[in-house]
């Protein structure tokens, strides 16, 4: 974290180059984040030289949205903070650490795919929580019974089946 005495010099320094720079209160709208997460990302070191105004406010700049894209992608994808904080301190010393880094990403990679393939599993059960729950309502507005849910699927191979289709 940067409290720097010289931080109007930076904030100069970029609009002289034109480089955008970011309140916090735009970063929170643009991440849907609180600004507390933001303080706390950059209290355990995971947005780095943040520039702090003399009256305390913080001014991000575009290595910062990079930045929390990735903690972002990370966060929705299930590592944890302290996996996120070790990736990049590991980035720090990526001559290292190349291997921790493939090998984190690779681990991570295979638990997305994992979770993947159970949300297609879940999908499926919805799908057929659907058709049986939209048969249902067909059954009410007809005042027919209302289907059992395992005679209902097994009408429902039995039709496919005599189509062509098998499940």
């Amino acid at each position: 974290m940067t409290h720097s005495s010289n931080s109007n010099d930076i904030i100069n320094e970029a609009k002289k180059t034109d480089l955008p720079t970011y309140t916090i209160r735009q970063i929170s709208n643009l991440y849907k984040l609180p600004a507390s997460t933001l303080r706390y990302y950059e209290d355990l070191g995971l947005l780095t030289d943040v520039v702090h105004t003399a009256s305390g406010a913080r001014i991000y700049n575009q290595s910062h949205i990079d930045r929390l894209g990735g903690i972002m992608c990370f966060k929705r994808t299930g590592l944890s903070i302290a996996k996120i904080r070790q990736f990049y301190l590991y980035e720090e010393h990526m001559e290292e650490h190349a291997h921790d880094i493939s090998q984190m990403m690779i681990d991570h990679e295979q638990d997305i795919l994992n979770q993947i393939e159970e949300l297609q599993n879940d999908l499926v059960h919805i799908r057929e929580k659907v058709r049986y729950y939209a048969a249902v309502e067909d059954a009410i507005k007809k005042n027919e019974p209302i289907p059992e849910w395992h005679q209902f699927f097994a009408n429902e191979r039995n039709k496919n089946e005599n189509n062509g289709y098998k499940n």
